[in-house]
């Protein structure tokens, strides 16, 4: 009959944690209050926007119950927050805190959330367990130590870790964490195991919260960095991995405060790569035999690695946020790990036998999280209950317990200090005040002609008037300083369009509903504009759309042909162009050997030369959008007697194809005869080749093997660009093993080095 002793160890737990959550309560820094405006505070004008968040469009989900009126927080683009909204947001994000892993979420399962830009989370994490007939009983027998019949094992087991993570931008948390445990059994030798000190490091990165939004999605990996099984230090060959999938749900994330739940739900998809079982290798060498079960679980020790998923749902109060999720862990034999049902302990199986849901690692996890005293400290306790893998074992995986309780401690704290709030009152003045002269402004957007997309970094200019230009936003927006009244026209230009004009109207007077902008004769039409907006204070800003029309998003080919040897120009050649679509157009090179296509597409573009008397080239060019992309091409003559004898067996060359010293780089001297090759492979289309590569003796072995593969396969490159289909060219290097000559002089030596061309077909 099993026994837990439950009581003890969460008294235990408790006594360890309560130190902790001191130091923690006395590290707390002091939140500023925020303090009152003085009675008289100037009306904000438009060079006073809001205060921008520096989180860059993050939002946190809010708590649903927050007494302050908070919740509504969440719903203001970070670029649109009050000082004392982004006060709010950043406090709120303090409740945010480590899982094991130390990754922002749950017990075991990970957030696609995480806090506010520069906040920080410390985390300790405590569990223990103890029971009686855990591993060893009637049903899975263990050998006992001290001989005879096996008995009921009594275990006990603690653990510890500590984690740090910190929210290093809007999309990016790093964390890190250092885990120990002590395994307790009284039917094991040694009766003690413990494993002190096993760190994990990972990255976690997520999308942004946006206004409105639900679902986050993200991603985590991090590297496990083993010690040793009875030594000291860390053990390479047990270094591990873990990447996950995150996806979150969060209902307190809605602009419309009745639309929203107090509920967050977690979903996490992920693989182990655990290299655990190699830090017992040593061990098992030296006794002849595998650790025991018990040695598994006390060490954390797995054969394989796992596929791991994990649901969570979160109830998220003003205090207290209680939590369940199920996870589990899905052996996978990547390892090849071989497993002898004859050689292993009583009561263990193997996973190619007994693989199932009762010897699957799974558990469900009841737990709270509580923040009763102030922001920033959080407090956990949280309860496993096994549902796989807690009685029937198998060799390759370690058991996991009928159930843990976890104890725990952790306080977040914000880089950013607190800004004092001020906030403007407006008082009634038992005098009148002077009235501001008017203020009139001209608030412009630059859009694409047709889709209406923002135009960004447009240069504005007066037209006709000694005003200093604008430079509109990346949202395409500008605005000018103060204008008198009267028609102003703005002359646009943007890279990739044409220019364009708009004008708008500032009235001599601005009552609601007059001095709507007036288009300029000629300009471009715009669509119809607000009036004139009188705002407090006497300014009026004045609202115009500017369209540009892009200018056509394709490239051209600008060149010259030249005699390769001369360096003349050649007139008369025809120029085939062939873009990425396989479209073609041809033309003539004028007297002074120069061609240009235009409108080509992006893309690789082919350009094929041929001239009666010259050796047709062909070559390859990158078109950018909006750019020109120069050619100079040099023509081969055909020389009056071939340098490519055609056999059968072999294609000859008269004349080798030269190579830099030591290298695969075909020289320019060498071009001729490749399109001479070229040449004579399309007039015999049945023709396939094994081009071969040989050296002379100079250098090692190896090294002449390689250079002559490579060479072998420039040469195969070459002719592939020339226009000769892959498959009808083999390439291979033979290294110096065919010398044409005894490698005892210079000129054999020569004769060794080439490329030959052997007909297969």
């Amino acid at each position: 009959m099993r026994t837990v002793r439950l009581v003890s160890f969460a008294s235990s737990l408790i006594a360890t944690l309560s130190a902790s959550v001191s130091a923690f309560a006395q590290s707390a820094p002091p939140a500023e209050a925020p303090s009152a405006a003085p009675a008289e505070a100037p009306a904000p004008t438009p060079a006073e926007p809001a205060a921008a968040s520096a989180s860059g469009g993050f939002s946190l989900g809010t708590d649903g119950a927050s007494a302050s009126g908070s919740a509504d927080v969440d719903a203001t683009p970070a670029a649109e927050r009050t000082p004392t909204e982004e006060l709010e947001w950043r406090r709120l994000s303090l409740r945010e805190h480590n899982s094991l892993s130390g990754a922002v979420g749950l017990l075991h399962t990970r957030s696609a959330l995480s806090g506010a830009p520069g906040t920080f989370r410390l985390s300790f994490i405590g569990s223990g367990y103890a029971g009686t007939g855990f591993l060893c009983n009637s049903d899975t027998p263990c050998p006992n130590p001290s001989g005879g019949k096996a008995a009921e094992d009594d275990i006990s087991r603690i653990g510890a870790g500590l984690t740090l993570s910190v929210t290093v931008a809007p999309f990016l948390e790093a964390y890190a964490g250092l885990h120990s445990t002590a395994t307790s059994s009284d039917q094991n030798r040694p009766g003690l195991l413990q494993v002190l000190g096993d760190t994990n490091i990972g990255v976690k990165a997520f999308t942004p919260a946006r206004p409105d939004s639900i679902f986050a999605f993200g991603g985590s990996a991090e590297l496990w960095l083993l010690n040793g099984a009875g030594d000291i230090g860390l053990n390479g060959d047990g270094t591990s991995g873990s990447f996950r999938l995150l996806g979150t749900a969060d209902f307190t994330h809605r602009q419309d405060p009745s639309a929203r739940l107090p509920l967050r739900l977690h979903l996490n998809l992920g693989y182990d790569l655990d290299n655990s079982g190699q830090v017992v290798l040593p061990t098992e060498k030296s006794r002849g035999m595998r650790v025991t079960r018990t040695e598994r679980l006390g060490m954390n020790v797995n054969r394989v690695d796992a596929f791991t998923a994990g649901v969570g749902v979160e109830g998220v109060f003003e205090v207290a946020r209680p939590f369940v999720e199920w996870t589990i862990d899905v052996p996978v034999n990547r390892q090849d790990y071989t497993c002898y049902k004859s050689r292993t302990y009583s009561g263990d199986g193997c996973l190619g036998d007994d693989a199932g849901f009762s010897t699957t690692p799974s558990r469900v996890t009841l737990g709270v999280r509580a923040t009763p005293f102030f922001d920033g400290l959080g407090l956990l306790a949280a309860f496993d209950i096994g549902t796989g893998a807690t009685s029937s074992f198998i060799e390759e995986v370690s058991p996991q317990t009928p159930w843990t309780l976890y104890l725990g401690a952790s306080y977040a704290f914000d880089t950013q200090r607190p800004q004092t709030v001020v906030e403007r009152v407006e008082v009634e003045k038992p005098t009148p005040q002077p009235v501001a002269p008017p203020e009139r402004f001209i608030s412009g957007t630059v859009t694409e002609k047709g889709t209406g997309a923002a135009v960004p970094n447009a240069i504005v200019r007066y037209a006709g008037r000694t005003l200093t230009g604008m430079v509109a936003d990346e949202a395409g927006k500008f605005t000018t300083g103060n204008l008198d009244p009267g028609s102003y026209t703005f002359s646009i230009t943007a890279d990739g369009y044409r220019p364009g004009e708009c004008s708008a109207t500032v009235s001599e007077a601005a009552p609601a509903g007059s001095g709507a902008p007036q288009a300029a004769p000629g300009a471009p039409s715009a669509p119809a504009q607000p009036a004139d907006v009188p705002s407090q204070g006497g300014i009026t800003m004045v609202n115009v759309q500017c369209e540009l029309e892009a200018l056509p998003k394709v490239g051209n080919v600008v060149g010259q042909l030249v005699d390769s040897a001369s360096g003349a120009p050649i007139a008369g050649a025809k120029v085939t162009i062939t873009d990425k679509l396989g479209r073609q157009l041809s033309l003539e090179s004028d007297a002074a050997g120069s061609f240009r296509f235009e409108n080509v597409v992006p893309g690789t573009a082919k350009v094929t030369v041929e001239l009666e008397g010259y050796f047709t080239s062909v070559n390859e060019y990158d078109i950018r959008p909006r750019e020109d992309a120069r050619a100079t091409i040099g023509l081969n003559k055909r020389p009056k007697v071939a340098n490519v004898v055609v056999t059968a067996n072999e294609l000859k060359l008269k004349q080798q194809v030269h190579f830099q010293t030591g290298s695969a780089v075909i020289l320019p001297d060498s071009q001729a005869i490749i399109e001479e090759l070229a040449e004579v492979l399309r007039s015999k289309p049945e023709m396939r080749l094994e081009i071969q590569g040989h050296t002379d003796n100079t250098g090692t072995a190896a090294f002449n093997q390689r250079l002559s593969q490579e060479r072998a396969e420039a040469v195969r490159a070459a002719l592939v660009g020339a226009g000769i289909a892959a498959d009808r060219l083999d390439a291979k290097g033979y290294g110096q093993d065919k010398p044409l000559a005894p490698n005892t002089s210079e000129a054999n030596r020569a004769k060794n080095r080439r490329v030959a061309l052997i007909v297969q077909k």
